[in-house]
């Protein structure tokens, strides 16, 4: 059985029109680079879980959720092990627009250890999944739609 999970693919336009993206490094390991992400608690419907993540990990609520992408990844915990009775979780996506500042963001530090903005070429560099990163370039090719 899977855990719901919601992850949040959040990007701004540069002044060149480009989009970067904004990723973030978990504490616990040297290189784990996601995006924003986490369960959705039973009876919380997605998008309330995608508000909730957003705002109790970056600290802001300058960002907005433009669209639910179709696609789903499914993964399993590392090395088989079970959380909460559940083997693996599987993940949806928000395509998200941040509107703040850099100064808006105010990292939860027992959850997240830094943040950076990257560009779509740069992405796959902090990321060692290879079917996660092609998962997030699939999102991000159904959802550029500005």
């Amino acid at each position: 059985m899977y855990r719901p999970n919601i992850s949040c693919i959040i990007f701004r336009k540069k002044h060149s029109e480009e989009r970067e993206y904004l990723i973030v490094r978990k504490p616990r390991e040297h290189n784990a680079w996601q995006f924003p992400q986490g369960g959705v608690n039973k009876g919380e419907e997605i998008e309330e879980a995608a508000r909730r993540e957003l705002t109790e990990e970056l600290g802001t609520n300058k960002f907005l959720l433009l669209k639910k992408s179709s696609h789903v990844y499914f993964y399993k915990f590392p090395d088989g092990k079970k959380r909460e009775g559940y083997q693996g979780q599987k993940q949806m996506y928000f395509w998200t627009r941040f509107t703040g500042t850099n100064e808006d963001i105010k990292l939860d530090q027992e959850e997240l250890a830094e943040y950076a903005w990257v560009s779509e070429e740069k992405l796959s560099a902090y990321f060692e999944n290879d079917n996660y990163i092609q998962k997030v370039y699939d999102v991000i090719e159904e959802c550029t739609f500005e």
